[in-house]
């Protein structure tokens, strides 16, 4: 019987004796022996023990019709579009484009000079009122309110930030604040009515005080290390859910030992309202790579040195930061349905719908105060501009030619969009993450764990 391999088949070797093989459009992942992973890849099927063959094609490693996987694929793909249209509403409000910050690695660099800097009392009540009609248009719910930036925790959005709070709590959501921290102290009796719905005041140190004050820093030059660690102490004495992210590029990932430490003397890990994380910095402006944000896979390496040192950090932050892992991931930690990508994220889904000072929408956080990009206005009034969505919509896997042939479409969804429409002007072209290389060095290096793992759940 002839047989065909699917498009979507990953196999690494992962020591003398096996292998780990995944299909990333069904989710399907096993350890097999190398021999037969030798004669998968002679094509030698018929070689192959019939009881381990069979087991294969019902896991879709092996079609008998080489046309039954596009069926497949466009079969979850429609059971993914009706699943979708009940995704999550978020309102992301923007109260400025300002920040009181001038980070080295900020993405966000054009936005002080914006000539909307602010919102004004005439564009909140827009917003709101833009948000109410959203909601009634759609499932009646809102799913959650989102503080962001520029940096929403200054001092002249106060008021503003009262007011987006209040109609949170009057429509029952969840509350995510993204700030770095600075002015925190000054939101507190703000914060504090509303606290029991907040899911996640995140804010940013990039270090220990030399390594963060360095990065993070005021217009003036200042550090603001000192001012976060102190807001950060309010904040969980007031028992606010606070988030701490890590940004790591290559010059500050050998100094997370330090911080660490210093977060255990501070006792903040003591804190049931206190999480953890770390997150690469990205740039999507480019392709290219620097002496600060370098290939992923080397940070990946860099990471793991750190961890087989220091291997409390490794139960504390893992790999899920790496977005070409967490497939892998999330099944062996016993994912009951991964199920494949067709969109990179939930922009491409208009999940969210971000209200910005100038009266755009926009479907990105990190393409506000980009006119050109918005997908509808809200004042004067609440207008959605249907070319402009289907940039984000129609970017999918079946739509961009050179995800139909990648084995890791199912899982990367095409690249950021944003990323697209910035360097290449249009939504057509993938950008196209390093999950090969990513994929193979987690493997190499923690191959053996993961085969550990696998062996004992059987």
């Amino acid at each position: 019987m002839k047989l065909f391999s699917s498009k979507y088949n990953y196999s690494k070797r992962i020591n003398s004796r096996y292998t780990l093989i995944n299909n990333t459009l069904t989710g399907a992942l096993d350890i097999i022996e190398n021999d037969i992973r030798d004669l998968i890849a002679a094509k030698k099927f018929n070689s192959i023990r019939p009881n381990i063959l069979l087991r294969l094609r019902n896991r879709g490693y092996f079609y008998s019709n080489a046309e039954k996987e596009d069926k497949i694929l466009l079969e979850l793909y429609n059971n993914y579009v009706k699943k979708a249209a009940g995704r999550p509403l978020r309102f992301v409000f923007c109260p400025s484009y300002q920040c009181n910050l001038r980070c080295t690695y900020c993405f966000e660099t054009d936005l002080p000079s914006n000539p909307n800097k602010y919102m004004t009392g005439k564009i909140l009540d827009d917003s709101i009122d833009a948000a109410e009609e959203i909601i009634k248009e759609k499932s009646g719910k809102m799913d959650s309110v989102e503080l962001f930036g520029g940096e929403p925790l200054l001092l002249k959005n106060k008021p503003f930030v009262e007011k987006i709070l209040e109609f949170a709590g009057k429509k029952d959501a969840p509350i995510t604040i993204i700030t770095n921290g600075v002015s925190a102290k000054e939101f507190i009796e703000v914060l504090l009515p509303v606290k029991n719905r907040i899911e996640m005041l995140q804010i940013t140190i990039d270090g220990p005080r030399e390594i963060h004050d360095k990065r993070r820093k005021y217009a003036s030059g200042k550090g603001s290390f000192d001012q976060i660690s102190k807001n950060i102490d309010l904040l969980l004495e007031n028992n606010i859910r606070t988030n701490v992210r890590i940004n790591i590029d290559n010059t500050n990932i050998e100094f997370i030992p330090d911080l660490y430490e210093y977060i255990c003397q501070k006792n903040w890990i003591q804190y049931p309202d206190f999480s953890i994380r770390l997150a690469p910095v990205t740039d999507h402006t480019t392709l290219d790579y620097d002496n600060i944000i370098i290939p992923e896979e080397k940070l990946l390496e860099r990471l793991i040195r750190l961890y087989d040192e220091y291997p409390v950090l490794e139960e504390i932050f893992g790999f899920y930061l790496f977005k070409p892992l967490r497939h892998i991931l999330d099944i062996f930690n016993g994912a009951p349905n991964v199920s494949p990508r067709f969109f990179n994220c939930e922009s491409n889904l208009l999940e969210l719908n971000v209200f910005c000072p100038d009266g755009y929408i926009y479907a990105c956080g990190e393409s506000i105060g980009k006119p050109h990009l918005a997908i509808g206005r809200f004042s004067p009034k609440l207008e959605f501009y249907p070319d402009k969505k289907t940039l984000w919509t129609e970017r999918t896997i079946l739509n961009i030619k050179k995800c139909r042939t990648c084995r890791f479409a199912p899982i990367c969804g095409g690249g950021c969009a944003f990323s697209s429409l910035l360097i290449y002007k249009d939504n057509s072209r993938p950008i196209c993450e390093r999950y090969q290389e990513v994929l193979d060095t987690f493997l190499e290096l923690r191959g053996e764990k993961l085969f550990e793992k696998y062996m004992n759940k059987l």
